[in-house]
């Protein structure tokens, strides 16, 4: 059995991109439905959402967490 290892960091910049550019969304989302009322899911949408764009940070700010190919 292989080890695998997980990554959560993106390996590639256009990977962070799409990521910040879903995190952004579902930010935005979250927050348009806490608008009209408060509620669980939308809270925890928004804090997934949050996470999903601090990865992508971290992403295209670490250049040490990206596997080099070549």
């Amino acid at each position: 059995m292989s080890d695998r290892t997980w990554r959560i960091v993106p390996t590639s910049r256009a990977m962070s991109a799409l990521y910040l550019l879903a995190g952004v969304l579902l930010t935005v989302n979250a927050a348009m439905q806490l608008r009209s009322d408060v509620a669980v899911l939308p809270v925890l949408s928004g804090l997934a959402a949050l996470a999903l764009v601090a990865t992508a940070i971290a992403g295209l700010v670490r250049h040490s967490s990206r596997t080099r190919t070549s």
